[in-house]
């Protein structure tokens, strides 16, 4: 692992010349963005990247996994933040989600095979390699062979976010260069050292859109989410009772159990790279599901309010004003009764 930054083609070097100097000459802090793994609540992150852009705060580079580098991705290949939430809204029901699911049958390898999302990506990214991104990008994967984080820095970036995508038994593992890999969150899910090790930055903003451990304890977070359904849906309630014992991803079930466990692993390695961080933005949702991207709404406002909320601590860091211990910037949405419902239709 290279530990020092390198500046093999154009795009890296006109990020680096910029982060020299500003427009009197002064010179701009170099300012890294970490961008945490969280399947829908990742939507989190356009919000946070709009409040960046809006107060012209500089980013020199930004590391990412799964919808981190999903995000981080398109962001570093040019699209603005508006752009950003126009995409997010292009997902505004379930129907149109699951019109982007390629089912594997039989379902060995995961549920889904992740080429269709690969190819939506592809709209904007087309074949772009790393070297043609105008941000330096880390893309963090896991490597299924070695067990190990995988940065992938250089190739097509499509391809490196469709690694670091693949939801462990959700998503088939893909396939590149002769190696399997999955979900970069099960290894780095905020991959703060990560982008330490790679450039030389002033300071690191870490958007961690997980929950925090004791939000469970207080049952303040509804990531697994039980309830009755509504009455008037009282007559599927015998293909519900069916639907329960089938499903993998049913509260209980094996999928289910999987999934409490590895971000039980999770939360473990996020507490440590908070720690790394010179600010951490902590977006807060009280209901949200791993595949909740039809609430768009909620999740690009909890970003903004708390993207907004950090403002003050990211100036000081740029001005050197402060020196600032790590600041943990949070906002909670409650959730609407409707909401809730919906979730526990």
């Amino acid at each position: 692992m290279n530990t020092q930054l390198q500046l093999p083609f154009r795009g890296w070097s006109r990020a680096e010349e910029s982060s020299k100097h500003g427009s009197g000459g002064e010179r701009i802090p170099r300012v890294g963005l970490v961008l945490s793994s969280g399947g829908a609540r990742g939507l989190a992150h356009v919000g946070v990247i709009q409040v960046l852009e809006n107060a012209d705060i500089p980013i020199t580079a930004i590391a990412g996994c799964s919808m981190g580098a999903y995000v981080g991705s398109l962001w570093a290949a040019g699209l603005s933040g508006a752009l950003l939430e126009e995409r997010a809204r292009e997902i505004k029901d379930r129907p149109t989600l699951k019109a982007l699911m390629d089912f594997n049958i039989p379902p060995s390898e995961g549920l889904i095979r992740g080429e269709k999302l690969r190819r939506h990506l592809e709209r904007d990214l087309g074949s772009k390699t790393f070297a043609d991104l105008e941000k330096p990008l880390l893309v963090i994967a896991t490597d299924l062979d070695r067990l190990t984080p995988h940065v992938f820095e250089t190739g097509i970036v499509s391809h490196a976010v469709h690694a670091s995508s693949a939801i462990p038994a959700v998503c088939a593992p893909v396939k590149l260069n002769g190696r399997r890999y999955t979900d970069g969150g099960v290894s780095e899910p905020l991959p703060v050292t990560l982008l330490k090790k790679r450039f030389n930055l002033d300071a690191i903003i870490a958007v961690n859109v997980m929950p925090k451990p004791e939000e469970f304890e207080t049952c303040s977070d509804h990531t697994f989410i039980k309830g009755d359904k509504p009455a008037d849906r009282a007559f599927t309630r015998p293909f519900r009772a069916l639907w329960q014992k089938i499903n993998l991803l049913a509260n209980g079930n094996v999928l289910d159990t999987f999934r409490r466990a590895l971000m039980a692993a999770q939360l473990h390695l996020i507490n440590k790279e908070e720690e790394a961080a010179d600010v951490v933005i902590h977006p807060r949702f009280v209901t949200s599901t791993w595949h909740d991207y039809e609430n768009f709404e909620q999740y690009l406002q909890a970003g903004r309010d708390a993207a907004s909320a950090a403002l003050p601590a990211i100036r000081a860091l740029l001005q050197g004003g402060a020196n600032l211990n790590q600041e943990t910037i949070s906002h909670e949405i409650a959730p609407s009764h409707t909401r809730l419902e919906r979730h526990a239709a």
